[in-house]
């Protein structure tokens, strides 16, 4: 009896992967292919969500794609970038392997692993993704149970993977194309050009449509932004380098993708300044997350765990443009950074 059940369970995986190639093997959006992992995987192997992680041209950052099947979960938004060194995506490019943590709880290994169990991830697989030899993205599929994925799920998984592989490394072009230009070199966020493409609404849904892939508003009503200075960074560089200061500025740019699940415009706007832009966030939204950012970065810290202390301005009005908005944000911004001054000697710790 238990041959058969081991037959018949590889039958309907073996069928689930030929639905899974008929439906990806034309595609070239990512979306469309996490739906047909969620339709055609989901039902076999039991995830809470399912990543799909693609190198960008300089090999230093991932696009990230991902979904949830649990609504409460934070995930990784739609076209979210993030850097490589350190964590788990830059083991699976070196190893050339899948890598399988049963459970978040007992052993963190990488750099996200503290974050992904704070959002109560406990078990994961990180699968690559293989062009001609080469790792050029990883699949991760989570759950929030321990010892979640047996050995014929992670040997299934791998099989999905390379399912997947050619639709993916198609995609993998078309974001590149993309995201040459529109990107912060140092820290994987959209620079300061990206944001001269968004001068008014039209301009903003524009830049959605093109980056983003995924957002759930049809109109603009109003917008918040969030500009964001480091606390004493030319002190930090004087005391331990430049090298260090963009170590910091990698950790940092981190801990706002984190701080801001569901948000993904994150940009670079100045040397140690970010800018994020809420389209149709309240006002009270928009300080909760300043909040968040300030708290995650002071416990969180940086490359060395070290707190970062921060300054933000916060503006939020209906939708005219982001100009005049940006002035504004700056002006709150160093205004707070006046009104905190001295800081607390704890939050001058490096």
């Amino acid at each position: 009896m238990d041959d058969l059940q081991t037959l018949l369970a590889e039958i309907s995986r073996l069928r689930a992967l030929n639905r899974l190639l008929r439906a990806t093997r034309d595609s070239i959006h990512t979306l469309d292919i996490l739906h047909a992992v969620r339709d055609h995987i989901g039902t076999l192997v039991a995830f809470d969500r399912f990543g799909l992680l693609v190198a960008e041209p300089r090999g230093k950052y991932c696009i990230v794609h991902e979904l949830v099947t649990k609504t409460d979960l934070n995930f990784c938004p739609p076209g979210s970038i993030m850097p490589i060194a350190g964590t788990a995506v830059e083991w699976v490019f070196n190893e050339l392997r899948t890598h399988v943590n049963p459970d978040l709880g007992h052993k963190k290994e990488f750099l996200e692993d503290q974050s992904l169990y704070n959002d109560r991830i406990r078990s994961i697989v990180r699968v690559p993704l293989f062009k001609s030899g080469m790792a050029f993205g990883v699949m991760t599929v989570k759950s929030t149970a321990p010892d979640q994925f047996s050995e014929s799920d992670v040997t299934f998984l791998e099989d999905v993977g390379m399912q997947l592989s050619s639709a993916l490394y198609v995609s993998k072009l078309v974001m590149e194309l993309k995201l040459q230009a529109s990107t912060d070199a140092l820290t994987g966020v959209f620079n300061r050009r990206a944001l001269h493409e968004i001068r008014d609404q039209q301009g903003l849904k524009v830049f959605l449509e093109e980056f983003v892939v995924d957002y759930d508003f049809e109109d603009i009503r109003s917008v918040a932004v969030l500009l964001i200075d480091l606390d004493d960074f030319k002190l930090y560089n004087d005391q331990y380098g430049h090298d260090e200061g963009d170590r910091r500025l990698v950790a940092f740019a981190q801990i706002l993708r984190y701080a801001t699940p569901g948000h993904q415009l994150i940009f670079r706007y100045g040397g140690d300044e970010f800018l994020v832009v809420l389209p149709n966030a309240t006002e009270i939204e928009a300080h909760n997350i300043a909040g968040h950012i300030r708290q995650t970065a002071y416990k969180n810290g940086d490359h060395h765990g070290q707190p970062m202390s921060v300054s933000i301005g916060v503006k939020h009005d209906t939708w005219e443009g982001l100009a005049k908005l940006i002035r504004d944000a700056d002006a709150a911004m160093y205004d707070n950074k006046r009104r905190r001054q001295p800081q607390e000697p704890e939050a001058r710790l490096f």
